[in-house]
């Protein structure tokens, strides 16, 4: 008995898991572009999220899809909520298909990807992702089915009866399979898995009606958990729509439950009786686990507003979110790719700006306070990549000779800074290596190179900004040939710390590699800001 369930229940998960991953496949290309096309309203939003949900049949998978795509600007925030939302509602779609006989259909679809599969029709790439989802899905029939089965002789079973027993007399003795249902639904990270299972046990009399309703109750809540455990890594706006999924959980599972409390007092059929007239006992179940996610998604979705302020206060923006937001680029401005080139510049300066900090916090006495390193570094590749997917949008939109000119000088221009911002995240790296390498003796040496670099870094961002002749001849006499004199320090340190670890010798060359590679981007950067600068 327990090995047929436990089989039908592997089944299951490995139908569900290939059945999403080659969905995934079959729209992962564009999807992000099709999401955020398909959100512009309201009830697009909804009907994607319906649509998202019964693909992926995961609401964490939606709540996590939505928000990537929050976080790259494609989509906004109250557009995600009502996406997650309805998702759910999409998941109930398997719950539905899991009360239909589906051992034939199971069958037949293991039979027809086999014959496919032997006339080498899956390596087609086109053909191989929905051969694939087909056999997922072949898979996951033959769990619900195994796992009916399994659970058939339960009911026969004397301990089985005791805890029926037991758990039959009220609201409070209802807690245990809540209780179970959350548990597991936590550690299944889907509440359409366990309600499924929750349908099988219910079927073979394992379960009573009650019970099995109050087991997807709580898996509805436990999958609200699981995404937040999921979570847990992300900060700011990240979080957000986790906790608003886990939100939405929670209030669906509460007004279930304050239902079936008001029925138990007052005897009007809002639940139990409400369903009776559904064909058969797990027909109900179905029926009101749809009901469920729909009252979720519905119960907080006019309270868009409110709810955003609440998850704001809840999950505040990170130092990193707000300056990885753009000042200057709207997409209004594509229209005029004049307009929109210069507002690349002003965003480009934003980020020259930043260079000078960068360095000055890895001096022995920094001049300001400055937001953490981690944060502006993070930040910057943020900008970056929002800048980098506006000029792709100027281009792609089409301009004139001059414009297209222009828009290829920034692309390199962004590049530079990319270079810049990334060795001097590895001139830290080689910092906080130098400390831990025993090499106290360098750090001078460390401290002097950064106040370089901060000078340096200075001007560039000055003539980035004003353009004037003088600071781009002054960036010309202190960005040249540096190897002599890098060549020259190595051997002076080698010479005076005869007894330095080799550790700490890496650490010296790469440092110093570091500074000459700053030395030529400077350079260079400056070259190409000359046209836009003049």
């Amino acid at each position: 008995m327990f090995g047929t369930f436990v089989a039908g229940l592997g089944l299951f998960l490995v139908g569900i898991k290939g059945l999403g991953a080659h969905l995934q496949q079959m729209a992962g290309r564009r999807m992000r572009r099709l999401l955020g096309g398909a959100t512009r309203g309201p009830l697009r939003s909804a009907f994607t999220g319906l649509l998202l949900g019964g693909l992926t049949q995961s609401s964490n998978a939606a709540t996590f899809i939505s928000t990537s795509l929050v976080q790259a600007g494609i989509m906004t925030l109250p557009r995600a909520m009502l996406i997650v939302g309805f998702a759910n509602v999409g998941t109930a779609g398997l719950v539905l298909l899991a009360t239909v006989d589906l051992h034939l259909a199971a069958l037949w679809l293991v039979g027809v990807v086999g014959f496919l599969s032997t006339r080498k029709l899956d390596r087609s790439s086109p053909l191989r992702p929905a051969l694939g989802a087909l056999f997922g899905l072949a898979l996951l029939f033959l769990g619900i089915d195994l796992m009916k089965i399994g659970a058939g002789p339960l009911r026969e079973m004397e301990a089985v009866r005791q805890v029926l027993a037991a758990a039959s007399g009220g609201l409070l003795a209802l807690a245990l399979p809540f209780l179970a249902g959350a548990a597991v639904a936590l550690m299944a990270q889907s509440s359409s898995t366990v309600t499924i299972l929750a349908l099988a046990m219910q079927e073979a009399g394992a379960l009573e009606f009650e019970q099995a309703l109050m087991v997807a109750c709580g898996a509805s809540l436990g999958s609200g958990f699981a995404v937040l455990v999921l979570s847990a890594d992300l900060r700011g706006t990240g979080r957000r729509l986790a906790i608003y999924q886990t939100l939405l959980k929670a209030a669906g599972a509460a007004f279930f439950i304050a239902l079936l409390a008001l029925e138990h007092a007052t005897g009007l059929p809002l639940l139990v009786g409400g369903s009776a007239m559904a064909a058969t006992a797990h027909d109900r179940l179905a029926w009101l686990f749809l009901l469920l996610q729909l009252a979720s998604a519905l119960m907080l979705a006019p309270f868009g507003a409110a709810m955003e302020r609440l998850l704001a206060r809840l999950s505040p923006e990170t130092p990193a979110e707000a300056m990885s937001r753009p000042r200057f680029l709207y997409d209004q401005a594509l229209a005029e790719p004049v307009t929109a080139l210069d507002l690349v510049v002003r965003e480009q300066r934003r980020l020259l700006a930043r260079l000078p900090a960068l360095a000055d916090q890895l001096r022995a006495e920094p001049e300001a306070t400055h937001a953490p390193r981690e944060a502006m570094l993070e930040a910057s590749a943020a900008l970056e990549a929002r800048i980098a997917a506006f000029l792709k949008d100027i281009l792609s939109r089409g301009c004139g000779p001059e414009q297209l000119d222009r828009a290829v000088a920034l692309e390199a221009a962004l590049e530079g800074l990319r270079a810049l911002r990334e060795t001097l995240g590895e001139f830290g790296e080689v910092t906080a290596a130098m400390r831990q390498a025993e090499a106290a003796a360098l750090l001078p040496m460390i401290h002097r190179l950064a106040e370089a670099l901060h000078l340096l870094l200075g001007q560039l961002a000055e003539y980035g900004h004003d353009g004037d002749a003088e600071t781009l001849a002054l960036l010309a006499a202190m960005t040249g040939d540096r190897s002599d004199m890098m060549d020259g320090l190595r051997r002076r340190l080698a010479r005076n710390e005869p007894a330095l670890p080799y550790a700490a010798q890496d650490v010296l060359f790469r440092a110093t590699s570091l500074f000459e590679r700053v030395v030529w981007l400077t350079r260079r950067q400056a070259l190409l800001l000359a046209p836009e600068s003049g």
